[in-house]
């Protein structure tokens, strides 16, 4: 410190050094001064595959009642009570007796009635279902609207957008769950008489490995189904581990040039989330289209985070894997709109601004004869083999 002449006192500057070869960062000191800035654009984790996203379609089960009529009724009713006919045993609709002859006299016979009428009865015997809605959907998105100016509406929209989806992705696994776990639940009695001394219902259960008993298993379903039930038109929904394990089992010196491209030898259908394979319907030899389902990751846990399988073709615990052969009209599934709520705030308590949104739906099976269950022991992965 230098002091000059007058009323004040200056520092002189210290005369320059190099600069420092090492610095210390202070984060006590700088805390205050950072802060996060996204620059250009929002990062995105990477996105998992959410299929099955069309996969009602292939459902038909409501058209047994015209869309429109039903709508008209559960709009008032609230349920609709549909009378069927019953199918009835051809062999319950007639009465046959032996017709005798008696001798009229020694040369000749007569032929011998009785003064009766026989009693037959061909009076319709009637069943009934029930369409009800089971489920409410409610999907959209909402705010606080004090933080509006630092939200950006292009993302709000795209939320809301995402909610929707999500929320039909869900009501798909849920609609195939409630078909596929239904006709385990509540299967078809076996009308077939030699077939019912193995598989008396519908839900043929504890058939052991794919490789082993599966082509077998699968092509009697079939041709049970295809000759049991008149007008019928199936369709073989199967894992991908179900394929994996059918096409490991039958390569053969004449078939092993398809190792190669097993794996990419799927057609596209026309619904996401599934994929068709001939050569598996070849190898099956079954006359029907084979359906590979494809399982999304996020069919392996509910919504808190529980690792439970949601994917239908596997039992909750994954130890049991299933093959669905299905009619399109054995489930169905409807919904009708329920309200459009705008949030808006409307005084210092409620601060809230959004969109929420909510269906009312119905699903079930309609004829459990329409399906069959073939139950079959997951696939385990080999362990490597040491060296």
């Amino acid at each position: 410190m230098t002091t000059l002449a007058g009323t004040y006192e200056q520092t002189v500057p210290a005369a320059p050094v190099a600069p420092s070869t090492s610095s210390v960062f202070d984060l006590t000191i700088m805390r205050p001064l950072l802060r996060e800035i996204i620059v250009d654009r929002l990062f995105e984790e990477p996105s998992l595959q959410q299929e099955m996203t069309s996969a009602r379609s292939f459902f038909k089960g409501q058209e047994i009642v015209e869309s429109t009529t039903l709508m008209q009724y559960l709009k008032y009713g609230q349920e609709i009570r549909l009378n069927i006919i019953k199918d009835q045993n051809p062999f319950s609709l007639f009465s046959k007796d032996t017709i005798a002859y008696a001798a009229a006299d020694s040369c000749h016979n007569q032929i011998e009635l009785d003064c009766t009428v026989p009693c037959i009865n061909t009076t319709p015997e009637f069943e009934y279902m029930i369409f009800r809605f089971d489920t409410e959907y409610s999907y959209g998105v909402r705010a606080c609207d004090k933080n509006k100016d630092f939200w950006d509406y292009e993302l709000f929209t795209k939320q809301y957008v995402k909610s929707r989806q999500a929320m039909e992705f869900g009501r798909e696994v849920d609609l195939w769950n409630t078909v596929v776990k239904g006709l385990i639940a509540s299967p078809a009695t076996t009308v077939d008489y030699l077939t019912v001394n193995t598989h008396p219902t519908h839900y043929w259960s504890n058939l052991g490995s794919v490789a082993a008993n599966g082509v077998r298993e699968v092509r009697e379903a079939v041709q049970y189904l295809s000759n049991a039930v008149a007008g019928i038109n199936l369709t073989a929904f199967i894992s991908r581990e179900f394929a994996q394990e059918v096409l490991d089992s039958n390569l053969n010196p004449y078939s092993s040039n398809l190792n190669i491209q097993k794996i990419n030898d799927w057609e596209q259908w026309n619904l996401p989330g599934f994929e068709i394979s001939d050569r598996i319907a070849q190898i099956l030899g079954v006359h029907i289209p084979v359906v590979i389902m494809k399982r999304s990751p996020w069919m392996t846990y509910d919504n808190s985070g529980t690792a439970v399988s949601q994917y239908p073709l596997w039992s909750e615990d994954t130890t049991k894997q299933y093959v669905a052969i299905l009619d399109p009209r054995v489930g169905y599934s409807f919904e009708k709109e329920g309200y459009h709520l705008e949030i808006n705030p409307y005084d210092c308590e409620h601060l809230i601004r959004g969109m929420i949104d909510t269906v009312y739906t119905g699903s079930g099976i309609t004829f459990p004869i329409y399906g069959m269950i073939l139950e079959f022991d997951q696939w385990q992965h080999s362990a490597p083999v040491s060296a």
